[in-house]
């Protein structure tokens, strides 16, 4: 049986080059570093090879809203964008289950990740749990 498998959640963040309010308000407390984290994920098939092309979605549990980071380019083929710090309005503080799923040719997976916007400045998108590997099988 031909398979897909999610090997690999990283992060990948930006050089730190200085700190930007995080409010609109001058005289906020809050400074966030300019840092952008992209969190993605590799899509493999059977053989261990990157799988391009993997129809992604990503759905949060709390709100049902499906949700597109902002940056959608893949950093290359077969690694996907699960969530970035474009989307800081669209999870909690508390954290919130973030559904991926993908499909290709038939083939489908899927994973529960949770992300937060942790910190009373809720600067940065980050990644409070889930699977680093999921294995799946055509249905």
């Amino acid at each position: 049986m031909n398979s897909l498998r999610v090997v690999a959640l990283s992060v990948v963040t930006t050089a730190i080059t200085g700190t930007a309010a995080c409010y609109e308000d001058p005289m906020s407390p809050c400074a966030c570093t300019e840092e952008f984290r992209t969190h993605t994920v590799s899509v493999v098939d059977g053989a261990g090879d990157l799988v391009p092309d993997v129809t992604i979605t990503r759905t949060n549990q709390r709100t049902n809203e499906v949700l597109e980071p902002g940056w959608l380019g893949m950093p290359q083929p077969g690694v996907y964008v699960v969530a970035d710090d474009q989307m800081i309005d669209d999870f909690s503080s508390a954290g919130d289950v973030l559904r991926v799923t993908g499909e290709k040719e038939g083939a489908t997976f899927q994973a529960d990740f949770v992300f937060a916007v942790p910190g009373p400045c809720g600067c940065h998108v980050e990644k409070q749990s889930g699977p680093d590997s999921v294995v799946i099988e055509r249905e």
